[in-house]
């Protein structure tokens, strides 16, 4: 059954968009993207926000020493312009991990990851078109979780609550860590870092204990980054590419607000045996979290981004 979809889905990318990354996103769409190792599909939707903050990136055929490399991510931003920090970390977070990765030979990839996101957060804390015209402060920020697949390997970085899935013979398993404030570990950094808690909120404000940005909780210079009310050390991840993965899936918090890890993994399958494009089939997980369940909850209100990666 798989290699029939498989070639459906090679058959459609022939005529499709090409690798690449997207910078602005309208309200919603979708795109398709392939190499000779994989096919991606991302769909996006505004749903019941004022404006579209998520962002994502695919970059495809990288080099990373003398290895071929494959990257796509999300990235969900929050607060004033945190539509542009999620922007800028679509263009450029995974380029600071990879230059890293180059210049520092005795690095292994999880510590080019580790240290690249640090060291675009600090690239980000003196961007101008990112700052309040106010006072000069980077007061947005945006979460992110990406994907470098290279060699025999799946690595992954999460900084926030965007989140990152493997499908074993239709199974899901969860690989990133939502990092919500109330985490027994993330609440601990909080705590002693001078903060706290209000309705699961850092100081009643931000609804994520790490992220890129959001500067003005991280102002304590005699505390090191990963000990800050909030920090960009990221939770890193290496998967062994095996035959038994179906696909991997990464999306922002609007979608997992809605639906569990299972109900996502099984409805792609189920429009997998339809033959449905990998764009189509994100499309249509979005839509139906569009739909209301619960008024108290706000299901379907936040911007929605999914994007499913499948290995030809």
């Amino acid at each position: 059954m798989w290699n029939d979809i498989l070639w459906y889905f090679v058959s459609l990318a022939k005529c499709s968009k090409s690798n690449g990354w997207n910078q602005s996103m309208k309200d919603e769409g979708s795109r398709i993207f392939f190499n000779h190792r994989l096919v991606i599909g991302v769909a996006w939707a505004r749903g019941g926000r004022d404006y579209m903050q998520d962002a994502f990136s695919v970059q495809l055929n990288k080099q990373a020493r003398d290895n071929v490399l494959d990257y796509f991510g999300v990235f969900d931003g929050h607060g004033p312009n945190g539509e542009n920090v999620a922007r800028e970390c679509a263009l450029n977070l995974s380029n600071h991990v990879i230059a890293l990765y180059e210049r520092e030979p005795s690095f292994a990839f999880p510590q080019a990851i580790e240290m690249g996101c640090l060291l675009f957060d600090d690239y980000l804390r003196n961007l101008k078109p990112i700052m309040s015209p106010q006072d000069g402060l980077v007061r947005g920020g945006s979460t992110g979780c990406a994907v470098w697949v290279m060699g025999d390997l799946i690595y992954s970085g999460n900084v926030g609550d965007s989140r990152f899935i493997l499908s074993y013979d239709g199974v899901a398993y969860n690989v990133s860590l939502d990092h919500k404030p109330t985490r027994r570990h993330e609440k601990q950094r909080v705590l002693k870092a001078g903060g706290n808690l209000q309705d699961g909120r850092i100081n009643g404000e931000l609804g994520v204990a790490r992220s890129f940005g959001d500067f003005v909780f991280k102002e304590e210079m005699s505390l090191a980054a990963h000990e800050q009310l909030v920090t960009a050390v990221p939770d890193v991840r290496t998967v062994d590419i095996e035959e038994s993965i179906d696909f991997l899936v990464i999306a922002s918090d609007g979608i997992w607000d809605v639906l569990r890890n299972q109900e996502v993994v099984d409805m792609i399958i189920n429009r997998m045996e339809l033959k449905l494009p990998l764009h189509i089939i994100c499309e249509e997980i979005i839509n139906s979290c569009k739909v209301p369940q619960d008024q108290h909850q706000g299901y379907g209100s936040d911007n929605m981004t999914l994007l499913i990666a499948i290995f030809r």
